[in-house]
């Protein structure tokens, strides 16, 4: 069996017994990255001890010794290499013995292929004795008594006389056969610091094809007293680690609480060997399914698109380096490294560029990092700061070294087995986030420790070291009952700060470790913190941090440390396979470091009246909080009212928890309409230490409204009446009202407005106040005039004006209705004024209230005062005995009207006359027009002949001589 065939069996078994390490270099040609990785020394010692001694014969003057002497006195000479020793003579041997003190280390070269040990038997004699001392033969080979063997400083393995480092040598070539047992270290799989690589492969690497060269070298990093733990370092282009971060996180393991048992070395040697540059993606895609472009997943850029790097050269991926890759033993180091390599990749961003974000927007996928996360760890990881970085500013956190060097320890973390709570008694991961008790770079709150944009006092946790969990004995915080009166149980952190959410407040709280901790944050009335001995608090709900956002109340929160209980060994995790990479934990991005530091605003508003009517003044009180948790600056609000310019106030800086008061107010108008709702929105803004706006998806509470529902009167008027009459008659109309608004009405006034020879004119009825929803009627009364010619359409208008409170007055509420005006066929017999005079008993009231619908002068024509009906002495006074033109043309126009009234002609009847012909009058009406018209002219002797034609215009009317039927 070949050296590299015993020796990878054995590896093998090594690494899956003692449980792994983590990648190896995948540089091996470059620089150590820090002091812890030095490399093994320029030399390694190489132990050769003698277990036992046996005489093949007696042990006696008949063996070695001369005839006659005593037991034999034996001594050795040992040789490694250049290095040699006398050991103690062991007088009187028996015949096997167990010599003491028959051991020579030495220091050997690790840059010598091999080394020759040799061993040298003898017997001690006096110097007396001529042939000096006697020399037992320990090997078989003729010719050469000493026992002879080359232990090969590569992998350990040995020839010549001795080919088992726990075997032994017999002699029978020459002289006295003795048989010696030896001890030979470090045997070939020897393991020192207990990490699976052999003592020679630390010291020199490993030689895979057993041709005496190294193949892959390990010295340059490895610490033969210490674990090593390995992992692969590759970068996109323009993302490589900045300088130092690796240093540091390998600084973080070479102090790790970790006591090496068989050499008694502290700490951890893990090296972060940065390997090389890859092409640069926007989106790398950590997920267990393959997606069809080029290079966008995990694995493209580990393993290739052919998962064959060793064959496909052209499409290979990058684990190992260049030289393995390209190298005839490519497959069997790319196989070690494998075994023993966790592999990480520095990138901008992982898929998808987007994702959803808070109060339902989309914001870039900033998401710190990955890992593989199982109870057995993993093996992948990546470092995603690059989109992060260009959405905020990681100098606000400590710059971008610090930032890489909290996610790369973050993500290791993972890959050796712990969640964000660290990791259980029972060897589970504990994904309990946020937990109080719990001061690890796992735990959300302490990755990023330093937030430049708060004051110095304010810093998370001014004092957080990049590391694990180190304190022991922690102290478990039970939720449902914490004790505010005793320290947290956090012996060792000093005045390192315990954080909390209290409640999910939306804020960070945080207090010094070692002092009593008001965790409800509540006060006595003199201000000071009330500190209890039972108070329930969910104090890892930290609303506005994403991986601590949802209520877990009543939470037995167990912080253990983390050093003692790491999983080195990967091999055992379901995600060591290639391609195989487990679900997405939630990691930290940008939104949740803005909220570290944010001044997260917001507004309240409420309304004095939720319901108004015009002229009441509403009183909005606005209220401008800040959630926290930095300070906020530059704080403003603008206040949108229902009417009227809006109002800006600026408002002094709020430090986290508290708010500002601020009162505004408004008058309703008398435009609002009934049941519109008034809508007052106010906005606040402000900034945060460092002068930073609130993000977007911050400002889903930066906007508040009050509404109050406007209430005003609202008449609607509806009207019905006679639909047909003959001129003159009286028509009726019918107005219903109803306040069809939710606030009454007030000054209400029914009018009725008819057209021209319609009297009256306008009606009017005051209704007064009407109730919202109450309704009433009022009834109308008109006439048609008398020289309304048949088939006239006489349309009225009804109106309910009104008013409401605070003096607002409304546009009128209006209906209409049509009349049609009929004709009767005249009797044909119309009478003179001496006809009418005598036939007093005919003047009906009915008859004259048509003449009075028609003309009003005749309304107190016998001296009595107008009062808007026709008597019959005001017609008696008309038609007796007029004597002057105008009373003459008075009483013919009286009788015309009549006439019209008692149905002997109509307005149309047509006349015909040389008077109507020269005046142009062609039917009964145009003639009483004309008449009337002639009546407002002065009784001068200029108008002498017009009164006098007019007068015998009517005349023949009233005669009937004139009228064509």
């Amino acid at each position: 069996m070949g050296n590299w065939a015993r020796w990878g069996r054995a590896l093998v078994a090594a690494v899956l017994a003692a449980g792994g390490l983590a990648a190896l270099p995948s540089g091996y040609g470059g620089a150590p990255a820090a002091e812890a990785r030095a490399g093994a020394p320029a030399t390694q010692e190489v132990t050769l001890r003698i277990m036992s001694v046996e005489c093949a014969s007696a042990c006696d003057g008949t063996g070695i010794e001369s005839t006659g002497m005593g037991k034999p006195d034996f001594f050795a000479e040992l040789f490694v290499g250049s290095a040699s020793k006398t050991t103690p003579i062991v007088e009187n041997t028996a015949q096997v013995f167990v010599p003491d003190g028959w051991t020579l280390t030495a220091p050997v070269s690790t840059s010598l292929p091999s080394v020759e040990l040799a061993v040298r038997i003898l017997e001690d004699d006096p110097p007396t004795d001529p042939n000096g001392d006697d020399v037992a033969d320990a090997s078989r080979r003729s010719g050469d008594t000493a026992a002879r063997f080359t232990l090969d400083l590569v992998d350990g393995s040995l020839s010549g006389d001795l080919t088992d480092p726990t075997g032994c040598t017999m002699g029978g070539g020459d002289g006295h056969p003795v048989q010696v047992c030896y001890n030979i270290q470090p045997y070939s799989f020897q393991d020192s610091d207990g990490d699976s690589f052999t003592d020679y492969a630390e010291h020199r690497g490993l030689d895979f094809n057993d041709d005496g060269v190294i193949d892959l070298h390990l010295e340059q990093w490895a610490d033969p007293r210490r674990r090593d733990l390995f992992v692969e370092i590759d970068w996109m282009a323009g993302l490589k680690p900045r300088d130092g971060v690796l240093a540091a996180v390998e600084g973080v393991f070479n102090n790790a609480q970790v006591t090496n048992p068989a050499t008694g070395a502290q700490g951890l040697a893990l090296h972060l060997i940065a390997d090389e540059e890859l092409p640069f993606g926007e989106s790398l895609w950590f997920e267990d399914d393959r997606f069809p472009g080029p290079d966008d997943d995990f694995d493209d850029l580990k393993l290739g698109r052919s998962d064959r790097t060793c064959t496909n050269v052209g499409e290979d991926g990058h684990f190992g380096t260049p030289a393995d890759r390209a190298g005839p033993l490519c497959d069997q180091i790319l196989l070690f490294k494998r075994l023993h390599f966790r592999y990480g990749i520095f990138i901008n961003g992982l898929g998808p560029a987007t994702v959803p974000g808070p109060n339902g927007t989309t914001v870039p996928n900033t998401t710190s990092g990955r890992a593989e996360m199982d109870d057995r760890g993993g093996n992948d990881f990546v470092v995603s700061l690059g989109r992060l970085a260009a959405a905020e500013d990681l100098n606000r956190y400590g710059g971008r070294d610090k930032a890489e060097q909290a996610t790369l320890l973050h993500e290791l973390g993972h890959t050796f087995g712990l969640g964000h709570g660290g990791r259980r008694d029972n060897g589970t991961a504990d994904h309990v986030n946020c937990k109080p008790n719990y001061l690890s770079v796992m735990n959300y709150p302490l990755q990023f420790a330093t937030v430049a944009t708060l004051p110095a006092d304010q810093h998370l946790d001014p004092a957080r070291p990049l590391d694990f969990q180190r304190l022991t004995n922690v102290q478990t915080l039970n939720e449902a009952a914490l004790d505010e009166t005793s320290l947290p149980g956090v012996a060792g952190a000093g005045s390192r700060r315990i954080i909390w959410g209290g409640n999910g407040a939306g804020r960070w709280f945080h207090a010094p470790a070692n002092d009593r901790l008001n965790w409800k944050v509540d006060t006595l009335p003199d201000g000071k913190p009330k500190l209890e001995s039972s108070v329930a608090v969910d104090l890892n709900l930290l609303t506005n941090f994403g991986g601590c956002a949802q209520p877990s109340p009543g939470q037995m929160l167990v912080s253990n440390p983390d050093w003692d209980r790491l999983v080195y060994n990967f091999t055992n995790s379901p995600y060591f396979s290639d391609g195989v990479h487990g679900p997405a934990l939630d990691e930290i991005d940008a939104v949740d470091l803005r909220a570290l530091a944010a001044a997260d605003l917001g507004v309240t508003k409420t309304v004095d009246k939720r319901d108004a009517v015009p002229g009441d003044e509403l009183t909005y009180t606005i209220t401008a909080k800040n959630a926290g948790p930095g300070t906020a600056t530059a704080v403003s609000i603008t206040d949108n009212p229902p009417t009227g310019p809006d109002i800006t106030r600026a408002l002094p800086d709020l430090p986290a928890g508290q708010s500002s008061e601020q009162s505004v107010t408004s008058t309703v108008p008398c435009t609002v309409t009934d049941g519109q709702v008034l809508t007052n929105r106010v906005t606040v803004t402000g900034r945060d230490g460092s002068g930073r706006a609130e993000p977007e998806w911050m400002l889903g509470d930066n906007t508040a409204t009050a509404t109050t529902t406007a209430h005003v009167p609202g008449m609607a008027v509806e009207v019905e009446g006679t639909s047909s009459a003959g001129a003159g008659e009286a028509l009726t109309y019918t107005v219903a009202y109803r306040n069809t608004g939710s606030a009454p009405a007030t000054g209400v006034v029914l009018t009725l407005e008819a057209p021209a020879e319609v009297s009256p004119r306008t009606l009017r009825h005051e209704v007064g106040t009407v109730a919202p929803g109450a309704s009433g009627t009022a009834r109308f009364t008109v006439r048609t005039s008398l020289l309304t010619v048949g088939g006239t359409a006489v349309t009225v208008r009804a109106a309910a004006e009104y008013g409401g409170a605070g003096g607002c007055a409304y546009p009128a509420a209006t209906a209409t209705a049509t009349t049609t005006v009929t004709e009767q066929p005249p009797s044909r017999d119309p009478r003179p004024p001496t006809v009418w005079l005598l036939h007093g008993g005919q003047w009906s009231a009915e008859l004259l209230a048509r003449v009075q619908a028609t003309d009003t002068r005749f309304d107190g024509a016998d001296g009595s005062a107008p009062d808007g009906v026709l008597s019959a002495a005001e017609v008696r006074k008309v038609l007796l005995l007029p004597v002057t033109p105008p009373s003459l043309l008075r009483a013919e126009l009286l009788a015309v009207y009549l006439n019209l009234g008692d149905r002997r002609f109509n307005a149309s009847t047509r006349i015909e006359s040389l008077t109507a012909t020269q005046l142009g009058t062609a039917t009964v009406g145009a003639a009483a027009r004309h008449a009337q018209a002639t009546l407002q002219l002065p009784t001068t002797p200029a108008n002498l002949l017009r009164y006098t034609t007019a007068h015998l215009l009517l005349t023949s009317i009233n005669l009937n001589i004139s009228p064509r039927y």
